[in-house]
């Protein structure tokens, strides 16, 4: 037995006890210490303090996705980057997707200086910096880039709209398109009218006709488009009875920029209609069958057309859209895609 009723086996327990506690108490001060140290340090988990320099090889149709020469072998698949003009100009802040064959794909998900980014171009050289990039806004250049990047207007959203929020991966170029992507489907109301020769007193027939386009941009402002037109014309030719009209289009159009984010399309091509009455000609009137066919076939002659077609963007995407031509007049609304 030792002093105070402790014998040496609870001694030795208690002194391993309190060396083991301390020293473990001790690693893991050393560990938050350094974890803490490496989250403060101002490039991060082991990011590039120093630019280099890379060349711009492709820019997308939407200016969001880049190819970059990989000559350094720094750029790697999940890096954050900054694109740097001179010696410390930002210009975006960018993900790498993809690198193969000394090439990196990366995609823009932040833009610093519109103006900056206006100048970027195939076959520039840019400056690179990985992780951290806040070294490069001093106090000054953060207030002017705060200026560049607000919108402020109307005309700065359609800006970036036309710029950099349009998408599409599937096309790598710079190009003098108005309108960027390659579709726009439109859907419109017009009345369909003609003479109805067939009552005593001839009087104006109107139907209410629904069209579909379809436009495809094949050529920098070059258009294709398709349009189907549908009238359902009720009691014609006689009480009772229905004429379907079909209007089928083809047209070729050209794109010319106008003020108030419009753009004016003329256009030429040519109109085909099917006619459906099945009870045309039906009557015990011979005299009036004939008449009725008569103006059947007159309904269904083709013909080439010309005319103009508006566009004015409403919202990012979206379109009014008028047409205004010999084949038909019509107001509706479009989607680009």
């Amino acid at each position: 037995m030792w002093k105070d009723g402790y014998n040496l086996s609870k001694i030795l327990k208690i002194t391993f006890f309190l060396t083991f506690t301390g020293f473990a108490l001790c690693v893991n001060k050393i560990y938050a210490q350094s974890l803490v140290s490496d989250i403060s340090s101002p490039d991060g988990f082991g990011a590039s303090t120093e630019i280099f320099t890379e060349t711009v090889r492709i820019i997308s149709r939407s200016q969001k996705i880049f190819i970059l020469t990989n000559t350094n072998e720094m750029l790697n698949k999940g890096d954050f980057i900054t694109l740097v003009l001179g010696e410390k100009d930002p210009v975006a802040r960018a993900l790498v997707g993809k690198t193969h064959d000394s090439l990196a794909g990366i995609k823009i998900i932040k833009i610093y200086s519109l103006k900056r980014w206006s100048s970027l171009k195939k076959g520039l050289e840019v400056g690179i910096l990985k992780g951290d990039d806040s070294r490069l806004f001093v106090k000054e250049e953060k207030k002017e880039v705060e200026e560049e990047g607000k919108i402020e207007s109307e005309e700065d959203l359609y800006q970036i709209d036309e710029g950099i929020i349009e998408e599409d991966v599937d096309f790598f170029s710079k190009d003098n398109r108005y309108i960027r992507t390659d579709n726009v489907v439109g859907a419109a109301w017009s009345q369909y009218s003609f003479e109805n020769t067939l009552l005593p007193e001839t009087e104006t027939k109107i139907g209410t006709q629904w069209a579909f386009s379809w436009a495809y941009q094949f050529n920098d402002n070059y258009w294709a488009e398709g349009l189907y037109g549908r009238t359902l014309l009720s009691n014609f030719p006689a009480q009772s009875t229905q004429t379907l009209v079909n209007n089928f289009t083809i047209r070729l159009k050209y794109t010319f920029k106008a003020p108030l984010y419009s753009y004016i399309m003329p256009y030429v091509g040519y109109q085909i209609y099917n006619v459906s009455s099945p009870n045309a000609g039906q009557s015990n009137d011979p005299t009036l069958n004939a008449k009725e066919e008569n103006l059947i076939n007159e309904l269904g002659q083709d013909q080439p057309v010309f005319g103009l077609t508006l566009l004015r963007r409403l919202v990012p995407g979206w379109f009014f859209k008028a047409d205004l031509g010999n084949d038909i007049i019509a107001l509706g609304a479009a989607i680009e895609f």
